[in-house]
């Protein structure tokens, strides 16, 4: 029996083992068919794009055609900011239900740009690696600097040329490390162009040099771009989703382009070809754009009304930098200012970790009226109100940490830092509500608010307004009762 039971033991080790054996060899063989499946395919995304590059550079060899761009259309002069209104400090009855007069505007949504095929990191120990800094963030890119390419000229031929050899092996790395710091630290697509165009500078010192091949480390990333001349100078046009106050840009089917340099120019040489697969760079700021952390010194900010709405706030002055070089730009479809991309950039967390917990504290316990009234009081009495007139000298709408920033802020930027605390903290849809010269907001409650409201696709958006000190939600500003309102939903 022992000797019978010994055998068995021994078959079945023998047949798991073996068992183990198959299972392990057909495994290494099914990885290595992966490998080579995958090796396959990487080879045919290359050869792809090395295609698609070289087609696109025999194109830019035929005659650039003269276009006129649009006159520089200046930001859209503002009827006089109306001044804050303070209503008493005193218990103020429900509003009635009261619809205002306002035109909708629904923000276009664009498609992420993406490489028109994947780009992948190459091994090569032997390269340099060029460092760089973007607003106080170190960067760096792997780049062979004995490969160096360049213009001979600013003419078709010149640029085929010195696309084809950009378009080579040599430059890869470069472009897959900038996808892979867009990626890892979630650039929103300005952050991005600013970062390719420190790049750019890190490799070139010649500007035609610079300006072809910032143009073509965008297309490689999936940005519509155009290259255009007048004389010897060659320029960058970016293909954009809105218009940029104050540049030259050109309409078309896709958009518009818009003439980054500047120059004054209303005409130029323009190649006629869109590189394939790409799309404009969008103006919507929905991305953490991780910058290394450079902090401020703490501000307090408090409720008046709500002392337990109290918060060390401590912004990070990489990320001001930053926004401090984003253009104003227009309104899909209009020339009115786009005041959405501002309510879509996360504050940064020292900015907001004591206040959205302080806040937090405040409102978890309360209705939902009551906690929308907690915030929008916090915005209209923790901060102190002059215009971009007085500190700047020009329009100056903020991102929220600006606002939370910088010692003064004007309507438009609490309006923008309302509904982003509303969305953030309660998860409610919010909108900006344009009146001539004064921006207010907008809440869809899950319960029946009162007050003056709207309706947008069958849902109660109920105004709220920063500017008009102590007034609950519910309550337009008394000045602007009579005027007709643009609404963006967010």
């Amino acid at each position: 029996m022992y000797r019978q039971v010994i055998a068995f033991l021994i078959v079945v080790f023998w047949g798991t083992s073996l068992s183990a054996q198959n299972f392990d060899s057909f495994k290494r063989q099914q990885q290595e068919a992966f490998q080579q499946y995958r090796k396959k395919t990487q080879e045919d995304f290359e050869a792809y794009r090395r295609k698609v590059n070289e087609e696109f550079a025999e194109f830019l060899k035929k005659p650039w055609e003269r276009e006129e761009g649009e006159k520089p259309i200046p930001e859209p002069e503002k009827v006089p900011d109306i001044p804050p209104v303070v209503m008493p400090e005193i218990d103020i009855d429900i509003p009635e239900d009261n619809t205002i007069d306002v035109t909708i505007n629904f923000p276009k949504l664009n498609a992420e740009p993406k490489p028109i095929a994947q780009v992948p990191y190459k091994p090569k120990p032997a390269e340099k690696t060029l460092s760089f800094i973007f607003y106080g963030t170190q960067g760096s890119v792997r780049f062979d600097t004995n490969k160096t390419a360049h213009l001979r000229g600013a003419s078709e031929s010149d640029v085929s040329r010195f696309w084809k050899a950009l378009s080579g092996e040599a430059y890869d790395n470069v472009v897959a490390d900038c996808l892979s710091i867009r990626k890892d630290r979630d650039l929103c697509d300005w952050a991005y162009y600013k970062m390719t165009e420190k790049v750019s500078e890190t490799l070139y010192s010649s500007r035609n040099d610079r300006v072809v091949f910032h143009g073509w480390l965008l297309t490689q990333s999936g940005y519509r771009i155009k290259l255009g001349r007048a004389g010897d100078n060659l320029y960058l046009l970016v293909g954009m989703t809105s218009i940029i106050f104050g540049k030259t840009f050109w309409q078309t089917e896709g958009g518009y382009l818009v003439l980054m340099d500047d120059d004054d120019l209303l005409s130029l040489y323009v190649m006629s070809m869109d590189f394939p697969g790409t799309e404009p760079l969008r103006m919507r700021m929905k991305a953490k754009n991780a910058f290394e952390t450079n902090i401020a010194e703490q501000r307090v900010l408090a409720s008046k009304k709500y002392p337990g709405a109290k918060a060390s706030v401590a912004c990070d002055l990489n990320t001001i930098a930053f926004l401090r070089d984003v253009p104003v730009t227009a309104d899909d479809g209009g020339y009115l200012t786009d005041f959405l991309k501002y309510v879509d950039m996360p504050l940064s967390r020292d900015a907001s970790k004591d206040m959205y917990a302080s806040l937090v504290r405040q409102i978890i316990v309360v209705s939902e009226l009551e906690a929308v009234n907690i915030i929008l009081n916090f915005v209209q009495t923790a901060f102190d109100y002059k215009t971009d007139g007085e500190v700047w000298g020009e329009e100056r709408p903020f991102f929220p940490e600006e606002t939370l920033y910088y010692p003064y802020c004007d309507c438009e930027d609490r309006a923008i830092l309302f509904c982003q605390l509303v969305r953030d903290l309660m998860n409610l849809d919010v909108a900006l509500v344009y009146y001539p010269g004064h921006l207010a907001a907008a809440v869809s409650f899950t319960t029946d608010v009162s007050g003056d409201y709207f309706v947008v696709d069958g849902k109660k958006y109920v105004v709220c307004d920063p500017t008009y000190i102590n007034a609950p939600v519910g309550l337009t500003m008394p000045t602007m009762t009579e005027a007709r309102a643009h609404v963006s939903v967010l």
